[in-house]
């Protein structure tokens, strides 16, 4: 059964349900809950009929059977309590999961009096792809995409364009081009899930207008610790140590000692130094994890412990199915750690 306007809808993955008042495209529809009386916007897949517009009954276990659909006309969004001129994306976690070990969802926020007409754009190494583009009204939000973990290792960036319009007499806004890089390793930090009026959980926001103070001081990090690796690589301190097989055993040993990964430290703060170990360790694991069999040793050292901690932590969310064990104790005492590929 397709979805239509005025169905009555249950929630797939959450308790509750409402009223379908828009499609928005083909994926995704808003529905305006019957608990709060809140408009979300909800992806076609995580809904099932239970009630037509027509009043036709389903069956509490059918499920929806969605078709494409273009151009309906619709209700007029709910608006935002929060006045701004403000555009945002934020990476929501599933209620009720671990943020850090959740699937995310990413959503579109309008926090403008002008409608949006936007294009989103996913960038997988070199590959920039097209995921959805369609018009938002002013003071509503809606879903762009859903990403499990490993999809999120492999995006290297988002890429939005948008349009602003306002019907009437009205002052033009120029219009917007953001590319937002994606850093995995903060989607795995809880302290990264921020507060907002927008969600009533945690989530990851990102303001895509304007001069957002936050935005420019991460902004700046950024480039400040990539044009300090830019003037060791140009200068030639910048050195990585290539992973060494070791005579027969076939092992790749790879050092994240940080002096064995670069020249010098100056101007990194502990999160860079850490961010940049965790890089190298995702780099080589993603390079060999189609070669079952191969066994590869990362030193780790014993320091603090933070450092092997954050390895085996991403051993076990990340790459769970390969084998994990402490390294030799006689070559390395307690500062090693090797992972068998299966």
């Amino acid at each position: 059964m397709q979805i239509n306007i005025g169905d009555k809808v249950r929630f797939l993955n959450d308790i509750g349900g409402g009223i379908v008042t828009k499609i928005l495209d083909a994926k995704t529809v808003m529905v305006l809950n019957e608990e709060d009386e809140f408009e979300i916007p909800s992806l076609k897949k995580n809904l099932v009929v239970v009630e037509s517009a027509s009043g036709e009954q389903s069956s509490p276990q059918q499920t929806a059977q969605i078709s494409q659909e273009n151009g309906a006309v619709s209700k007029p969004s709910q608006k935002l309590t929060i006045e701004k001129e403000d555009v945002y994306i934020a990476f929501a976690p599933r209620e009720g999961y671990n943020p850090t070990e959740s699937p995310l969802e990413l959503y579109l926020i309008n926090d403008t009096n002008h409608i949006l007409l936007y294009g989103f754009y996913d960038q997988k190494g070199n590959k920039m792809e097209g995921q959805t583009a369609g018009n938002l009204d002013p003071k509503t939000k809606i879903l762009l995409n859903e990403y499990d973990l490993k999809e999120l290792n492999e995006l290297s960036s988002c890429f939005f364009q948008i349009l602003f319009y306002k019907p009437g007499e009205s002052d033009i806004k120029k219009p917007l081009e953001r590319n937002l890089k994606i850093q995995p390793v903060k989607f795995y930090k809880s302290s990264s899930y921020k507060e907002t009026p927008y969600f009533h959980q945690d989530v990851i926001l990102h303001k895509l207008t304007g001069e957002d103070l936050e935005h420019k001081l991460d902004e700046l990090s950024q480039k400040e610790f990539k044009k300090v690796m830019r003037e060791k690589e140009s200068s030639g301190k910048l050195k990585s140590k290539p992973a060494s097989i070791k005579g027969k055993d076939d092992i790749i040993e790879v050092d994240l000692h940080i002096n064995a990964l670069i020249d010098s430290v100056t101007g990194l703060s502990n999160a860079d130094i850490l961010e940049f170990q965790l890089n190298k360790f995702h780099e080589v694991m993603r390079q060999y994890q189609s070669t079952k069999g191969k066994r590869i040793v990362f030193i780790h050292g014993i320091g603090n412990g933070t450092l092997k901690k954050k390895v085996h932590d991403e051993l076990r969310r990340k790459y769970k199915k390969h084998y994990q064990q402490d390294a030799s104790f006689k070559e390395y005492g307690w500062g090693a750690t090797m992972v068998t590929i299966r």
